[in-house]
């Protein structure tokens, strides 16, 4: 009778997926992750026991994948999790004299193939000029519309993460000194390694930060209170005169697709192709980098960033067009 599962790799896997959560404090996404990667290699090498690997398994595992056509950026995801295990699994009792260390990295690409496997396509984004347009052509005729309008604006200004805009409360809108900045907490919103930073409006046309604070305003003068949403649900539905009607309720925005959809009808109201808005951080980022040094790393702090070279590798590249221009901007002495 042949069965689907091992029962001493369940076992095992069952410890393991207890250690991720407890020991290594990895979230309930990233440990079913790790555990498809672990039911790859399982259903490859045909359910044998952990404790068969040795290093002739690793060189088939890697080329099995690569005759299926799997991506190298797979691959090489799919391998990092496989070592870490395997290392974890050769320190538990039954497995230290099974398993050689040493031969765990022989599950690994070459550097080139994981250079491969790392590069990223081309990651097109706007002028900042552009979503500022973008956010000062949208109406403001209905709640949605001004709710929309307010939403894009905030991000013009501050270049949040999709999760913080989507549950940004009215007290993580601090207003202090003459300065306005947004709050990042975790404990009051999705945040990103759950790290705490002040989100600072970029120095941009006043119209901008005026549509987020009449929103912010309008809110608490309808009975919101501070630890409401910024930007509620609002649901349709028609009237007894079969009046399309709007009502603001207390409810965060639940999904991700609805914020899309209000970048992507801004965008084409804009008459501008349309890209996440993620990619405000990218163009904020371009923004600062034009600037002074001091305001490229204030930005960088804002936006989130441990490193500069994070915010300049991933975001502050420009394209290859603003390349050729500033090359042939300069001129030499005779």
């Amino acid at each position: 009778m042949s069965y689907d599962y091992n029962n001493a790799n369940e076992r095992i896997k069952y410890a393991y997926r207890v250690h991720l959560r407890r020991a290594w404090k990895k979230d309930h996404k990233t440990i079913d992750a790790v555990m498809k990667h672990i039911r790859i290699f399982e259903e490859r090498t045909k359910l044998a026991d952990f404790k068969d690997y040795k290093h002739n398994t690793a060189d088939k595992y890697i080329s099995d994948l690569q005759k299926e056509g799997k991506s190298l950026s797979f691959i090489h995801e799919n391998l990092r999790g496989l070592r870490e295990f395997l290392k974890w699994l050769e320190r538990q009792r039954g497995y230290s004299s099974k398993i050689d260390y040493n031969h765990i990295d022989y599950l690994s690409l070459s550097q080139n193939e994981i250079n491969t496997a790392k590069a990223t396509n081309y990651r097109r984004s706007y002028k900042i000029e552009e979503i500022i347009k973008m956010a000062q052509s949208m109406p403001s005729n209905t709640l949605i519309d001004r709710r929309n309008k307010a939403m894009v604006s905030l991000q013009v200004l501050c270049g949040l993460r999709n999760s913080e805009l989507r549950t940004v409360k009215i007290k993580n809108l601090i207003e202090e000194d003459n300065h306005r900045f947004i709050y990042v907490n975790p404990k009051d919103m999705e945040v990103k390694f759950a790290k705490t930073r002040e989100a600072n409006f970029m120095p941009l046309p006043d119209d901008l930060v005026q549509n987020v604070i009449s929103w912010r305003d309008f809110l608490l003068e309808s009975g919101f209170d501070h630890n409401d949403p910024l930007f509620p649900q609002i649901p349709s539905h028609f009237g007894q005169q079969s009046l399309l009607q709007s009502k603001l309720t207390h409810e965060p925005i639940k999904s991700g697709s609805t914020i899309l959809a209000v970048f992507k009808k801004s965008a084409e109201r804009a008459g501008l192709p349309y890209y996440p808005p993620h990619t405000f951080r990218h163009s904020i980022a371009k923004f600062a980098a034009s600037q002074s040094p001091d305001f490229l790393n204030a930005v960088r702090q804002s936006l989130g960033h441990e490193s500069i070279d994070t915010t300049m590798t991933c975001y502050g590249k420009i394209s290859p067009i603003e390349q050729r221009q500033r090359i042939a901007s300069i001129q030499l002495s005779a």
